[in-house]
């Protein structure tokens, strides 16, 4: 997982954001199942309300998000995984 700028994540995370993203980090994490070099996953973190959120990028992509609490954007990541989102 590495940082990228949060003017970069996909459209549908950034609108569930209501285009508010005052204290979120944002993330870009590995599809391991890619099957093409487009597909990935744009997570954003908040620390101070312990809110994350995930939408999968690329080829194939519905723009579908989803939310959580978390205790960090790996733990989003692996909420959404396992998928066992919570709140």
């Amino acid at each position: 997982m590495r940082t990228i700028d949060i003017n970069n994540i996909d459209a549908s995370l950034l609108d569930d954001m209501g285009g508010d993203t005052a204290g979120f980090t944002a993330y870009e994490a590995a599809y391991e199942d890619a099957t093409v070099s487009n597909q990935c996953y744009h997570i954003v973190y908040n620390p101070d309300t312990g809110r994350g959120g995930i939408v999968f990028v690329g080829s194939g992509s519905s723009g579908q998000t989803s939310w959580t609490d978390a205790e960090n954007a790996a733990d989003v990541l692996a909420r959404y995984l396992a998928d066992e989102m919570v709140g």
